[in-house]
């Protein structure tokens, strides 16, 4: 689990990065980003850190992502997402290429995949959760990778804030790993507030599907 440290470190790198820029830019996908071999990203890479958006802060405790390949269209990866509301649900996400580093997510008709983010906990749906589906499937996806510290999934909602999914190669990042998702946010404009998975607090969930 995320220990008390690295939080309390997760905290002042926010409060660092809040009165260095007053401001938070505009959520818009930006251009000139690094290119993704996706047959050499290995091994299976944990959510950790999210913006606390509905998907996040109501039913989907944790996700992990693994086998990923490049396809014709793109990429190709397999998602295990844990919930609160429901059994674990595992689907494989296509995606479509743009340009280098930025992917359009595209509908899947599986009912894994469509009620993955939300179940509401007496079976019904989310909305506030299925407009952040909207926009993940209808819109374009910054993908943001540097082989071993992090992997950044990163749109813009309906409402036009960021929505920022950040995965890891393990559940307790070190703090260089945390740094150097922060400084490449930084460097691409991306301000937010990030808050750790409740997975973090229980990774015994995770660990018994392996």
């Amino acid at each position: 689990m995320l220990t008390l440290k690295n939080i309390l470190c997760i905290s002042l790198l926010m409060l660092g990065i809040s009165i260095e820029i007053n401001l938070a830019k505009e959520c818009k996908i930006p251009e000139n980003n690094e290119d993704i071999d996706w047959d050499k990203v290995k091994n299976d890479w944990y959510l950790v850190l999210h913006t606390n958006d509905e998907v996040m802060n109501e039913d989907v405790i944790g996700a992990k992502l693994q086998n990923f390949s490049n396809t014709n269209e793109g990429m190709q990866m397999v998602v295990t997402n844990l919930h609160e509301n429901s059994p674990p649900q595992t689907f494989t996400i296509d995606r479509t290429k743009r340009i280098d580093g930025v992917y359009y997510g595209m509908k899947s008709e599986k009912p894994a995949v469509l009620a993955s983010h939300t179940l509401t906990q007496d079976g019904g749906t989310n909305n506030n959760a299925k407009k952040i589906d909207d926009a993940l499937f209808n819109g374009d996806i910054l993908v943001l990778y540097d082989k071993k510290n992090y992997l950044v999934h990163a749109f813009c909602s309906l409402s036009g804030e960021w929505v920022v999914w950040s995965a890891f190669p393990t559940l307790n990042p070190t703090i260089h790993q945390i740094s150097s998702m922060w400084n490449k946010l930084i460097e691409k404009g991306i301000i937010v507030q990030l808050y750790p998975s409740k997975i973090v607090e229980h990774p015994e969930l995770m660990e018994s599907l392996n």
